[in-house]
């Protein structure tokens, strides 16, 4: 009996001892194995960024990709035409116009050398004018032109424009330096800066790449668009051509030596391009802004100095201390005074290229699309901005690859700022404000640095050069309607420097 229970103790003792052995190997093998808590974190920290960021991307290259149904399709080419065709109309009527005047004034110059008296010593040819009297005319529109067909037109007026300063700038330095003409107008070369070909501007915007052509499609040129990533690209084409004839519409505005005064809107000699509209969830508007403040241009239309602010002024710490942010207005609230919009859709930025005349024009002032993708926006390096300061310039720097897509953002201050701020860009704000009946506000408006502004389609200001950001730039009554009223601003970052701008509005009473 002693020997059986002192056995089993012993036995008890060896098997205790071994399973102890085997928890402790298996301890130390697990903690030697186990990644280090900052590893760890790293890791899920990297699963939890990369796998959003993946679907993501699948789900865009999928959206992207997405095949269209064909007469979806081309309902959405000739929507997208719309605005874009009044725009380069608008453009043609003006090309037009300084055709008529610098071929009159080149006539009358070449009627002055013709009928000039010459010395004996002058070559018999000195008063021949029949190369420049011959410079061929652009034609005309044929009955439901193509964008490309309005565009190529517009190419043709630009080279008639140039080629006639060219004769025009021959007789000057004829007749005012005694010599003969065919030598001074064979010695001049017209300037290089012209209008990309449409197919230049396809070549553009394919970055190079393959774009189909289909007996079938309504788009210009025949270009084939099946998926949403054709008609993006298209959309994008169509921006260009608009881009390029305001751009060629400035050059050859400086051919006449043009200073226009600015002015209040409605006033001065610019006129506005057909403007913007649409709703939430994209649409095409039906306003017009004809009207408008005029361009201050000086020597090439470009730069302008800092504009020092002498208008009226508020008492700013009193507004930024009891202003509201809010979109919807009744004249029965209780609550009176200044309201700030601080909830806009943005977009850009766009390359400005230096300008501030607003001569270039993006898709945002033919269309408001909230599913567009632009793929012709500035590219490089940008700040995204974490702070809504008007004046520091806060957060990461992050790439640009050129794409756009409008943004929503929300200002926690009355200053708002845009998407990611670069120097020489553009960009495109939009909201909409809500009354519940018809009613006169004065509107507040500020800008860092100039800045346009577009009320149910009019209009309503523009401001040029370089400026410091005040949120009482400029006030003026507008008569708001019943409703939702479309609101779209464009701003213009000279600078490196900070960039944003400010909207409030209160009864005129």
């Amino acid at each position: 009996m002693t020997k059986t229970t002192t056995g089993s103790s012993r036995l008890t003792v060896i098997l205790s001892w071994i399973i102890a052995l085997a928890c402790f190997v298996g301890g130390a093998l697990f903690i030697w194995m186990m990644p280090s808590p900052d590893q760890g974190a790293i890791d899920l920290q990297a699963k939890k960024q990369k796998s959003p960021k993946s679907v993501s991307e699948k789900i865009k290259k999928e959206q992207s990709q997405r095949a269209l149904p064909a007469n979806y399709s081309e309902q959405l080419v000739k929507q997208s035409e719309i605005l874009v065709k009044k725009n380069l109309e608008s453009q043609l009527g003006k090309f037009q116009e300084m055709s008529r005047k610098m071929r009159k004034r080149k006539d009358e110059l070449l009627t002055k050398v013709e009928t000039r008296q010459l010395p004996r010593s002058a070559p018999a040819d000195a008063n021949d004018t029949s190369k420049a009297r011959n410079i061929p005319q652009a034609g005309n529109l044929r009955v439901n032109p193509s964008v490309e067909d309005m565009y190529v037109l517009l190419r043709e007026y630009e080279a008639e424009i140039q080629q006639n300063h060219l004769a025009v700038n021959a007789a000057r330095q004829a007749l005012s330096r005694g010599l003969s003409f065919p030598e001074v107008y064979n010695s001049l070369k017209a300037g290089s800066s012209r209008m990309p070909s449409f197919d230049e501007l396809i070549r553009m915007q394919a970055k190079g790449g393959e774009w189909g052509t289909s007996d079938g499609s309504n788009a210009s040129a025949g270009l084939s668009i099946k998926s949403t990533a054709d008609l993006n690209n298209y959309r994008g084409l169509l921006g260009q051509a608009t881009r390029q004839a305001g751009l060629a519409q400035s050059r050859l505005e400086n051919l006449f030596g043009v200073v226009k005064q600015v002015g209040k809107p409605g006033g001065g000699a610019g006129e506005g391009n057909d403007q913007p509209g649409g709703s939430e969830g994209g649409g095409n508007g039906d306003g017009s802004g004809n009207g408008g403040m005029g361009e201050a241009a000086q020597g090439n239309g470009n730069k302008r100095p800092m504009n020092h602010y002498a208008g009226s002024r508020l008492n700013q710490a009193m507004v930024k201390a009891q202003a509201l942010p809010g979109r919807r207005f009744s004249k029965n609230a209780e609550r009176k005074g200044w309201l700030y919009i601080n909830t806009w859709y943005m977009i850009g930025p766009w390359d400005s290229y230096g300008r501030e005349d607003f001569s270039i024009v993006h898709p945002p002032e033919i269309s408001v699309d909230f599913d567009a993708v632009y793929t012709d926006g500035q590219v490089g390096t940008g700040i995204m901005e974490t702070d809504s300061d008007p004046i520091k310039v806060i957060g990461e720097e992050v790439h640009l690859d050129g794409t756009l897509r409008w943004k929503f953002m929300q200002s926690e201050s009355m200053h708002n700022t845009v998407p990611v701020t670069t120097g020489n860009s553009t960009y495109y704000a939009y909201t909409e404000l809500y009354f519940d009946e018809a009613t006169t506000m004065l509107v507040a408006i500020g800008t860092d640095d100039s800045g346009r502004v577009w009320i149910n389609g009019k209009d309503v200001w523009r401001d040029y050069g370089t400026s410091w950001y005040n949120i009482d730039e400029h006030i003026a009554p507008f008569e708001f309607r019943q409703g939702w009223n479309r609101v779209l601003v464009r701003l213009e970052n000279g600078g490196g420097g900070a960039c944003g701008f400010s909207f409030l509005i209160i009864p005129q009473d």
